[in-house]
């Protein structure tokens, strides 16, 4: 096929997502879709015009926003019915603009998660064109959830009304709960399916240096942060504060706030997670993979994904050494990590640990 269509909603899909941009040459049009996620869109934009010269048609749907979100207690039932039909006319009227006309395109998606636009999309995509499914985690990873919870209930049955009777919830190993697109419409609707070991095996040979367009200095060390207050992994904000200070403290007798930089996770608008004084910011729409180089020699986080793909330079993660909800949730975010680590994360458990790496680090 000629036309391709890409959607593209996490960062994790960046490199999948460069390499379909890549591997079709012969394209007549290339559309890279980015539902309701801004910063990802900044990132694409400059990857569109620094290395494809705006010939891709980037397009950046605005989420639809319930008027249930800002309501409070009881009010949340009289949005419920209006919410409903507007975002379902919303729906609608987008598919109209943009993807009305889209005929005999191969539609590429690498998630079955977290998106009941995409599967609204895909659906009326899938009459006149070919779906393309690239699995973006290993078998059995993200998995078909039945809702127990009565908040899950009445959310799931919204949904359908919303988006369609074929959505579902999925499950992580470490949450659950969030919209997910299920075996049935895989098999009934998606023309070609890519699995988790095809796609790794594909991009073995794919060369990413030319996107490395970002030209953001050089620093001895990089902290990212990860949002954990956002996404309620933590039970006192104060003491893990605190603690995260400690060990920036620890951090600034072996490097100077000038060779330290953070930057904020992609979509987080609170910045509410203490940096160090006096370090720099990185633009929070870069992807970390994006910004390691020779001279960077940590890299720090609590439990963010960023520090999976380091090959060069220490990783460090101080999840086992900050106050987290409970040990269950320890355990799963540390899995996250070390299940697709390139090489060795390390987890201090304590102050002294963490100084001693930085001392092995310095000499």
């Amino acid at each position: 096929m000629s036309k391709i269509v890409i959607l593209c909603e996490s960062y994790g899909n960046i490199a999948t997502a460069l390499y379909v941009l890549t591997d079709n040459p012969g394209a007549t049009s290339i559309t890279l879709v980015v539902p309701g996620f801004h910063d990802l869109y900044k990132f694409f934009q400059v990857i569109n015009e620094k290395v494809f010269h705006n010939k891709i048609n980037l397009l950046y749907i605005e989420p639809y926003r319930p008027g249930r979100v800002k309501a409070k207690g009881i009010n949340k039932i009289f949005h419920v019915i209006p919410d409903i039909f507007k975002e379902r006319r919303y729906l609608k009227d987008t598919y109209n603009k943009y993807f009305a006309d889209t005929e005999g395109a191969e539609v590429y998606f690498f998630s079955r998660g977290f998106s009941g636009f995409k599967l609204y999309l895909l659906e009326k995509l899938t009459k006149r064109n070919k779906l393309v499914f690239v699995s973006s985690g290993p078998p059995h990873y993200f998995r078909q959830y039945t809702p127990t919870r009565i908040s899950d209930m009445v959310s799931l049955a919204i949904a359908k009304l919303i988006f369609g009777f074929d959505i579902a919830m999925g499950k992580l190993p470490y949450t659950d709960g969030f919209l997910y697109i299920p075996d049935k419409f895989i098999k009934k609707k998606v023309g070609k399916v890519i699995g988790w070991e095809d796609i790794n095996e594909m991009m073995k040979g794919f060369d990413s240096s030319r996107f490395r367009v970002f030209d953001v200095g050089d620093y001895g060390v990089i902290y990212f942060d990860d949002a954990i207050i956002n996404y309620d992994y933590v039970t006192d904000v104060g003491t893990f504060e605190r603690e995260l200070s400690q060990f920036f403290g620890i951090l600034g007798k072996y490097f100077s706030a000038e060779e330290i930089a953070f930057k904020y996770h992609p979509g987080d608008d609170s910045r509410n997670t203490p940096v160090m004084k006096g370090s720099s910011e990185l633009p929070a729409f870069i992807p970390a993979e994006f910004l390691y180089n020779d001279c960077v020699r940590m890299y720090l986080t609590v439990c963010s994904y960023a520090i999976v793909n380091v090959e060069k330079g220490l990783a460090v993660s101080l999840l086992d050494s900050v106050s987290v909800k409970d040990e269950i949730t320890r355990k799963r975010l540390k899995e996250v990590l070390t299940r697709s680590q390139k090489s060795e994360i390390l987890f201090p458990k304590t102050l002294e640990e963490f100084e001693r790496i930085l001392i092995d680090l310095k000499e």
